[in-house]
């Protein structure tokens, strides 16, 4: 059994499992109107695969997201080989961080702290530790992550979060951003463009049919999304998170709504002389952090 952590606000719980990637497996908001709304896909609680991890909840994205081309990076031109991931060889997948044990520092009624400290190993050869600072209200969830650069040497860094929501295939999602990433058939980003007439949810609109995978670039740090019964997701993030990726399966079973620091295989590309990837060097010590918060409102998105 993973030990499970209860965070309760007035009415508004969340469940967290350090033990399990640091995830949050449930959160529970009450509207301004007074409903109790589930905003999560599930994750089950006990599952505890971490190369297949059970898609639900929330969970960290450390030490960068998304993939690396090729399970390789140069970092200030020297490549540094890394473990792939099996569901994505030849490439890694969404980092370590979430495929770890995560201590409990620190508990309130309604907060937490969960810490990591990830020694260096054949999927990423850098020390580092990472922190994530919970705290719950009855509208809303909020969020900090930080990684630091525990090692003697400079480390390539990136940071994000990544929800599954509960989703209606016809809801309407809004949010600002100014460029789209092209990507391969295997989900690497291969170049930015301004988005197209069609691909602006400014104002809301619903998705395109099916499965989608978009990565967005220039994001202003804001989205809303319509959930079951008629609720509304707002999601709001500090500046480090320029990037946004929109997934939703095939499946049409959930809807993730990724805000990160930088874009799929952004250190490859920076190191190409690519711009506006959000990539960062961490020297020895240094830190990047961000905070974003869960908010549930009332109504339509707009």
């Amino acid at each position: 059994m993973n030990a499970i952590v209860q965070l309760q606000s007035g009415a508004a719980r969340a469940r967290l499992v350090p033990a399990a990637g640091g995830r949050v497996s449930a959160l529970q908001l009450q509207a301004p109107d007074g409903r109790l709304v589930d905003l999560l896909h599930p994750y089950p609680e006990d599952f505890s695969d971490p190369v297949r991890w059970g898609k639900g909840g929330i969970y960290p994205l450390l030490p960068y997201s998304n993939r690396i081309a090729q399970a390789r990076v140069r970092v200030q031109g020297e490549e540094v080989r890394l473990q792939p991931h099996p569901d994505a060889l030849p490439h890694t997948l969404h980092g370590t961080a979430h495929l770890l044990p995560w201590a409990l520092e620190q508990q309130g009624g309604a907060t937490a702290v969960l810490a990591l400290d990830a020694a260096p190993s054949l999927a990423w050869p850098w020390h580092y530790t990472g922190r994530l600072e919970i705290a719950l209200t009855p509208a809303a969830l909020h969020m900090r992550i930080t990684i630091r650069n525990a090692g003697m040497g400079v480390m390539p860094a990136g940071i994000g979060l990544h929800p599954y929501f509960r989703h209606e295939p016809d809801a309407r999602l809004a949010y600002g951003a100014s460029t789209r990433w092209s990507c391969t058939p295997d989900f690497l980003a291969t170049g930015s463009r301004p988005l197209a007439a069609d691909e602006i949810f400014q104002p809301a609109r619903a998705l395109p049919t099916g499965g989608l995978t978009h990565y967005l670039g220039g994001w202003d740090g804001r989205a809303d999304v319509g959930l079951p019964r008629g609720a509304r997701l707002r999601i709001q993030a500090d500046p480090v998170f320029q990037h946004l990726v929109v997934h939703r399966p095939y499946s049409l079973a959930y809807l993730c709504l990724e805000p990160v620091s930088h874009v799929a295989d952004g250190f490859n590309l920076a190191a190409r002389g690519v711009a506006g990837t959000g990539t960062r060097l961490l020297a020895p010590g240094e830190t990047l952090a961000g905070e974003m918060q869960f908010e549930l409102l009332n109504g339509e998105t707009s």
